[in-house]
């Protein structure tokens, strides 16, 4: 008896088979830098992007991008030890002093989509439906998810 699995799993295999998954755990780091450095870094810094194995760091003043340069051994030791096994690490951080990285305005978060109304909740499971693979199914099923969130983001946008 097969057993629904999750679309992340599919995605997770694939990107195992296509060599891609030390990256997007090293671009992980990105979203996960609050928790990673404590929160008075976090306050002071943003890990902003990765190119290749280097992370790059904003940071709001100078005396903060000199304590996380003088600290950049052990920040690299919290980073590396908070990806996956067997993934190559981030082998340096580049820090730069952006004045205004801590004044940077929020955006607004962008409306969320409602729930999916009746008529297309059946017309997905009338795609879905002739599919007899579930991992297909369950990937086919996220993708049509994230199609009709995306099709509200851009009737909804200024």
């Amino acid at each position: 008896m097969k057993y629904p699995v999750t679309a992340g799993s599919i995605i997770g295999k694939a990107l195992d088979g296509l060599g891609l998954s030390g990256i997007v755990a090293r671009h992980r780091v990105l979203h996960q830098w609050a928790e990673i450095v404590d929160s008075v870094i976090a306050r002071h810094a943003r890990a902003v992007k990765v190119t290749g194995t280097v992370l790059h760091v904003v940071v709001d003043s100078s005396v903060w991008m000199n304590e996380l340069a003088a600290a950049k051994g052990v920040l690299l030791q919290k980073l590396n030890t908070s990806l996956p096994k067997g993934t190559s690490g981030i082998t340096d951080i580049r820090f730069q002093q952006r004045s205004w990285a801590r004044s940077e305005p929020e955006q607004p978060a962008a409306p969320r989509p409602p729930a999916p109304s009746d008529a297309e909740t059946r017309q997905v499971k009338t795609i879905l439906e002739p599919i007899a693979n579930e991992e297909v199914k369950s990937l086919l099923a996220r993708i049509l998810e994230k199609d009709r969130q995306l099709r509200f983001r851009r009737q909804n946008s200024p």
